[in-house]
């Protein structure tokens, strides 16, 4: 995972997007010293002076190796950065342009032709300052670096400040340049840029009263008098040279301070495409009139001629959208035609209003269009305008008969949010931070009330503010003039009757995707239509072919809607996975007993062969499980204990041993609680398979042990025989072979008593697996191949694949390598032509083990390997050992 390093505020580190806590200081202050003079050697006297000074405590240099071994800690999941010892001190090696600081200088030092390129680039440098260089490091060295970090950002700003005048960003500039002055009110530079802004954004009385107030200053604290620059630019001010261009209109609101990420989206926008229309579409919230905004306060130089911009109101729940002929009238007089001149009908005031910018040069922004027809009138007839259209609605319209180029917007990615959030709130309380990232879900709305919030209530701590967040997000997210779920619900009012209804129904599933057939199912008819309406409205988004998710905040919003019938509709969603689980296992597993499943209507998703149920079964496992604590919650018992049955084959196979036992324990308490003995016993003794399987010998004998007694009472044998053959297992794993013999043998007993020729085979497995461990090899061969021979006369090739592999370890155990090595391999080939890749891996791996040839056994082990991988199981780690160890 890659990592990033913050000086230019305060002092921390991101791993994977997220902030990783430092909560010592000096640990925070060893991580600056070493990233100042990142892939540089820092000897140990010099961390020892940058973190002290003179000051120095008893033992500095055993604390600084103490910090150097927290540091490394904070660093362990990082793969791209690593604290390395050197014989003149340590280095910390990391990409120089992941160091905010490096990143800064290389930006500040890039020249590039052009103005308008050249103050990009200090804007990129500037907004990677969060606050204070080096916040939160406290020592003489930070101190002075900070004052140098400080002038080396004010030089950048000076700059910057420069290239706007000269590209005509004088309006813009005034608020930022005001701030700057205000805290350093002697600097003349600064007062120079502040005052020609003012006067260029016809604020001549604010300039000249600013440069009075900067000859008085000069002159009380430092008795001399401004520069003659100054003084030459007051004497312009006295006269009529500075020109302000009144009859241009310049009508974008104020960009947006704190604005993030977006990179590809901007890139569409300055593509210098020979199309001028881009329909900028996205979901309430999701950042649409910022990244406009940012676009058009960024190129509004390139438009001389002016800046339009109107809110259409195309989903304010307030206002009605605005009337294209309304609009039109406003355009015309800014652009200096009288009102008692404008007519009444739209196409007129959209001839004039074409004639009025042909040949301009200039920036037309709509904003919150409702739709196509709304847009068409404002479009200026001119190539020398660029148009930017933002609406929730895709306005196909418009890319089919203008060859506008649609730009969507999703929600920011984890790295984006977090900038975003630090930006306004600096980098602190990462644990709190981290947790109200994961709540808002990347949804820039969403990230600004949360800002706003602890802007304005500053007695809140973020960890208060996530604390909100966890208990009522939609109430947290709600401040006042800025609400999500009032923004949600103009979305919401706009959708039919049937669309609506869906929406409200989709807020009662899983937050995870669904599939059309699914969706169908909870609305209990075809739903192609409603998706079509609220994917267009931004309310769902296609994850894939016929996959439709929920914004988390969305699906929050759509919950609290009424559902009439909402019950029924989230039981035939239960019912659909139920029953298409239960299609899929039995093309798992065809041989495998019956067990019921509860009757529905609602018919199961088809599905031809085993490959497809595998498929299945992987796409929908995460669903699947949460599907059946829906099922729990509601109380529908056999509907919860079924899941458990339908998932076992599954679970077994592929070897999810923690899924299954979570599965199996929501299984059980529901029979349980509906008196059902019967499943009760099958699924204690399935959880004891489960738990022995992985090693939980404890538990394992105790669920078994109570599906004995259950299934005595009820005179089961099988489920008698069951219960002993796990016991078997439990016992053999904690060494107690004697016990482990003795219940695998009263498995064999009950399962000859029941005549069931395949379960014999099963115990006679067990039976020589126990002989073996035992060193009684001859036994042991003798069990498994009459185990062997049931299995094949009953056609269950899983079975002869485990008993093979038994018979292999027979033959190891006896030093028979060849024998064993032939045995594996037969059993590989049974697991993987029949899905069972994970008994296939464990195979692997003891096939690797008796292997003579090492690149042979290599082989083995990495195929093994990357199943365990694959399925993140910890056998992954040991075989990577032995896999070393060649």
């Amino acid at each position: 995972m890659s990592a990033r390093f913050r000086l230019l505020g305060e002092v921390g580190v991101v791993v994977a997007g997220k902030p990783v806590p430092i909560r010592h200081a000096r640990v925070r202050c060893v991580l600056a010293a070493l990233l100042v003079d990142v892939n540089r050697t820092v000897s140990a006297d010099t961390l020892v002076e940058r973190l002290w000074g003179e000051r120095l405590p008893r033992n500095p240099r055993d604390a600084v190796y103490s910090y150097l071994s927290r540091l490394r800690l904070v660093l362990a999941d990082s793969e791209t950065a690593e604290i390395a010892r050197r014989s003149g001190g340590y280095v910390l090696r990391a990409a120089p342009d992941t160091v905010d600081l490096h990143r800064f200088r290389e930006l500040v030092a890039h020249r590039v032709p052009g103005d308008r390129a050249r103050a990009d680039v200090l804007t990129e440098a500037l907004d990677l300052w969060t606050g204070e260089a080096l916040a939160g490091v406290d020592s003489p060295w930070a101190a002075a670096l900070r004052e140098a970090l400080a002038s080396e950002k004010l030089a950048a700003q000076l700059e910057d400040n420069d290239l706007r005048l000269r590209l005509g960003e004088h309006a813009e500039l005034v608020a930022p340049l005001t701030a700057l002055a205000a805290a350093r009110p002697l600097d003349e530079l600064l007062a120079h840029q502040l005052i020609e802004a003012l006067a260029r954004s016809g604020r001549q009385a604010q300039a000249l009263a600013h440069y009075e107030s900067l000859r008085r200053h000069l002159a009380d604290e430092l008795g001399v008098d401004p520069s003659r620059q100054l003084r030459d630019l007051h004497q312009r001010l006295l006269s009529p040279a500075v020109e302000v261009r009144r009859d241009v209109p310049r009508q974008l609101p104020l960009a947006p301070r704190h604005f993030q990420g977006r990179a590809r989206e901007l890139t569409v926008l300055s593509g210098g495409h020979t199309v001028l229309i881009s329909a900028i579409r996205g979901s309430g919230g999701v950042g649409k009139t910022w990244l406009a905004l940012h676009w058009a306060h960024r190129h509004a130089a390139a438009f001389p001629d002016g800046q339009l911009y109107v809110n259409l109101h195309g989903f304010d729940s307030a206002v009605k959208p605005t009337d294209p002929a309304v609009v039109l009238r406003g355009f015309l007089t800014s652009l200096g035609t009288a009102p008692d001149r404008l007519p009444d009908d739209v196409d007129t005031l959209a001839s004039m209003y074409r004639s009025a910018v042909a040949g301009r040069t200039m920036l037309v922004l709509l904003d919150n269009a409702e739709g196509t027809e709304q847009v068409t009138p404002l479009l200026p007839g001119s190539d020398t305008c660029r148009t930017l259209v933002t609406s929730r609605h895709p306005l196909t319209g418009l890319v089919a008969t203008h060859g506008a180029v649609p730009v969507a917007l999703d929600v920011l990615p984890d790295d984006e949010a977090f900038e975003l959030l630090t930006a306004r709130l600096g980098a602190r309380e990462p644990e709190s931070m981290a947790e109200i990232l994961r709540h808002c879900g990347g949804l820039p709305l969403a990230l600004g009330i949360v800002a706003a919030r602890a802007a304005v209530r500053t007695d809140l701590s973020l960890a208060v503010i996530a604390a909100e967040l966890n208990d009522s997000r939609l109430d947290a997210l709600d401040a006042g003039d800025v609400s999500l779920r009032a923004t949600l619900s103009w979305s919401h009012r706009a959708l039919s009757t049937s669309a609506a209804a869906l929406f409200a129904l989709l807020g009662l599933a899983p937050a995870l995707d669904l599939g059309t057939a699914a969706i169908d199912a909870l609305a209990g008819t075809g739903s192609a239509e409603a998706l079509a309406e609220l994917e267009t409205a931004h309310l769902i988004v296609r994850t894939g072919t016929d996959r439709y998710r929920m914004h988390d905040l969305v699906r929050l919003y759509a919950s609290e809607q009424q559902v009439p019938d909402g019950e029924a509709a989230l039981q035939r969603l239960v019912d659909f996975y139920l029953h298409t689980a239960h299609v899929a296992d039995r093309l798992l597993e065809p041989d495998r007993p019956q067990y019921p499943v509860p009757d529905s209507p609602v018919a199961p998703l088809p599905l031809g062969d085993k490959d497809s149920a595998l498929a299945w079964f992987e796409a929908q496992h995460t669903m699947l499980q949460a599907i059946q604590i829906v099922a729990a919650d509601h109380r529908w018992h056999s509907r919860t204990w079924s899941f458990a049955f339908t998932l076992m084959s599954y679970h077994w196979q592929q070897g999810f041993r923690a899924e299954a036992i979570a599965v199996g324990s929501t299984a059980i308490a529901a029979a349980e609680a509906a008196g059902a003995h019967e499943n009760q016993a099958r699924l204690l003794h399935a959880q004891g398979q489960l738990c022995a399987r992985a090693g939980l010998n404890e538990q394992a004998v105790a669920h078994v042990e109570e599906s004995a007694r259950l299934s005595a009472r009820l005179g089961d044998v099988v489920s008698e025989g069951h219960a002993h053959l796990v016991l078997a297992r439990a016992w053999g794993q904690q060494d107690d072979l004697d016990q482990a013999k003795h219940h695998g043998a009263k498995a064999l007993d009950l399962y000859r008593r029941a005549e069931d020729s395949g379960l014999q085979a099963r115990a006679l497995n067990s039976l020589g697996w126990i002989c073996a461990l035992r060193g009684e090899h001859a036994e042991a061969l003798r069990y498994c191949e009459a185990a062997v021979v049931l299995h094949r006369a009953s056609d269950h090739p899983s079975g002869v694949a485990e008993t093979l592999d038994s018979i292999g370890y027979i033959h190891e155990q006896s030093g028979a390598l060849a024998e064993a090595a032939t045995a594996y391999r037969e059993s590989i080939d049974l697991f993987s032509r029949h899905g069972h890749d994970f008994e296939a891996a464990v195979t692997l791996e003891r096939l690797g083990g008796v292997l003579p040839d090492p690149v042979a056994a290599r082989q083995a082990w990495e195929r093994a390997l990357k199943i365990f991988r694959t399925r993140g199981l910890a056998e992954a780690y040991a075989l990577e050992k032995r896999i070393a160890a060649l």
